[in-house]
């Protein structure tokens, strides 16, 4: 039985209160999740445009002063 089965079979046997209140919980379940992903979605924003396509080769990376 999957958990969509059983979640069916345990409200079978619950009051139309405790059903709301499970609703109430998906609900917000989903919610969250939204506010998850928009808030991972603003992160990636916060960089989008700066890569500029450019080639660079390896060998030019470990030529700067710093790395001397």
């Amino acid at each position: 039985m999957g958990a969509t089965e059983r979640i069916a079979e345990l409200m079978k046997a619950m009051h139309e209160r405790e059903i709301a209140e499970m609703l109430d919980f998906a609900e917000f379940l989903l919610a969250k999740r939204d506010r998850e992903m928009t808030e991972a979605w603003s992160t990636l924003d916060k960089y989008a445009g700066r890569y500029d396509g450019a080639k660079w080769r390896r060998d030019e990376l470990y030529d700067r002063a710093g790395l001397r």
